[in-house]
C-alpha cells in the first residue's frame, strides 16, 4: 500500500495499460464473428413480381367521414325545457309577475270547454307557438279538430289520422217534446180481457173512438193493446168504490210500455234530441227521437242509438256499445 502512496501516478499508468489491453482483446474476439453477423445483409436479393396487399382501412374511414360530415345537433326538448342553437338562447315571456320566465313553465292558454289549463310546452312539443293568441282554436292538420280538443284526447294536432272520436263534438241543444194524450174511455164487460172491448180516443190526432181489443194497433199510431187488470180502489170523498182499471199499451217502435187508467188522461209524449254537431264547422243540427239510430259525418257507416234524454243530458249508444253522456255546450246559452 505504501508503494501505491508513494508511486500513484505509476499505479495508475498500470490500471490504464490493462483497460486498453483488454479492449483490444474484445475488439480483436468481435473482428473474428464480423463475416457471420453481416452474413445475410451480404447474400444476393431473391427477385419477386408480388406486391402486398395494401391496408386501406384508414382510407375508406377517412372516405366515409367526408361522405357524412359532422352535422351540428340542436336538442329541441321541450318536456326538458330544453330549446336554443348555437347562437340563439331560449326564447323568454313575461309572467304574471312581469319577470322573465321561460314558456314551457307556464299555461297561456285554457281550454274553452274544461276550463283547463293547457300547458305550453304542450305547443312547442308538437312545433306550435303559445304565443299566438288563436293558438288554441287553431287546426294545422285540417281534420275538423281544434288544438284544444287534440290536447283533451291526447291526439297529435298535426296528422289527419289522430283526432279525438267524432262524437265528442256532439253536444245537447234542444229538448222537444210532442204531446200525445190518450184516454182510456171505457169497455165492454165480457167473461174474459180477450172477449172484452175498449174505448181508446186520442185526443191529440183528433179522430173518432176506437172500440178494439187486446193485440189490436191503435189507429194511427205506434201502440197495441197489450194487457188488461180490472181494479177498484174506495174514493175517500164519496166512500164507495170506483172503478181504476189498468190497460197497458205497448210502444211497439220503441218497445216501451204505458199504462192508461180508465177515464184518466195519460200524456205519452214523443221526446225528440236536436244535437249541435260541431264537425266541421258550420255547425249541423241533428233532430232524432229517443230510442232512434242516427249517424255522423264523415263515417255514416256507423250507427249511434239515443238511449235517453233528459232535462240536461243525453245518453247516446256508441257503435261499439258503450255509453256515452251528450251534455250541453257551456261555451253557448242556454235554449
Amino acid at each position: 500500500m505504501n508503494w501505491i502512496k508513494t508511486r500513484y501516478d505509476q499505479f495508475l499508468l498500470a490500471l490504464l495499460g490493462v483497460a486498453l489491453l483488454a479492449c483490444a482483446i474484445l475488439v480483436v474476439m468481435k473482428t473474428g464473428s464480423f463475416q457471420e453477423t453481416f452474413a445475410e445483409a451480404a447474400a444476393p436479393v431473391t427477385e419477386g413480381n408480388k406486391i402486398p396487399p395494401l391496408v386501406l382501412t384508414e382510407v375508406e374511414r377517412a372516405k366515409t367521414a367526408l361522405q357524412e360530415p359532422t352535422v351540428w345537433v340542436i336538442e329541441n326538448d321541450y318536456e326538458k325545457g330544453n330549446r336554443g342553437s348555437l347562437l340563439v338562447s331560449q326564447p323568454y315571456i313575461l309572467g304574471p309577475a312581469g319577470t322573465p320566465i321561460k314558456p314551457t313553465s307556464d299555461a297561456i292558454h285554457t281550454d274553452s270547454l274544461t276550463g283547463r289549463k293547457i300547458p305550453n310546452k304542450w305547443f312547442y312539443a308538437h312545433g306550435l307557438s303559445p304565443l299566438e293568441g288563436s293558438a288554441p282554436m287553431q287546426d294545422p292538420d285540417g281534420d275538423g279538430f281544434f288544438n284544444e280538443d287534440e290536447w283533451r284526447a291526447d291526439t297529435d294536432p298535426n296528422n289527419k289520422d289522430s283526432h279525438p272520436p267524432y262524437y265528442t263534438k256532439l253536444f245537447l241543444k234542444q229538448i222537444i217534446r210532442i204531446r200525445f194524450r190518450l184516454i182510456f174511455q171505457s169497455y165492454d164487460p165480457a167473461p174474459t180481457p180477450a172477449a172484452m172491448s175498449f174505448q181508446i180516443n186520442t185526443l191529440d190526432l183528433r179522430a173518432p173512438s176506437e172500440f178494439l181489443k187486446l193485440g189490436d194497433m191503435v189507429p194511427k199510431t205506434n201502440y197495441k193493446l197489450e194487457k188488461y187488470e180490472f181494479k177498484e180502489r174506495l174514493n175517500d170523498k164519496t166512500g164507495e168504490k170506483e172503478d181504476v182499471s189498468e190497460l197497458t199499451l205497448l210502444n211497439t217502435e220503441t218497445n216501451e210500455p204505458i199504462t192508461l187508467v180508465l177515464t184518466k188522461v195519460i200524456d205519452s209524449p214523443d221526446v225528440y234530441a236536436v244535437f249541435d254537431y260541431e264537425w266541421p264547422t258550420p255547425n249541423q243540427d241533428i233532430r232524432v227521437k229517443k230510442l232512434q239510430e242516427f249517424a255522423l259525418r264523415p263515417e255514416t257507416d256507423k250507427r249511434y242509438k239515443l238511449i235517453d234524454i233528459k232535462d240536461t243530458e243525453a245518453v247516446i249508444q256508441l257503435p261499439d256499445g258503450q255509453k256515452y253522456t251528450v251534455v250541453r255546450d257551456p261555451r253557448k246559452p242556454a235554449r
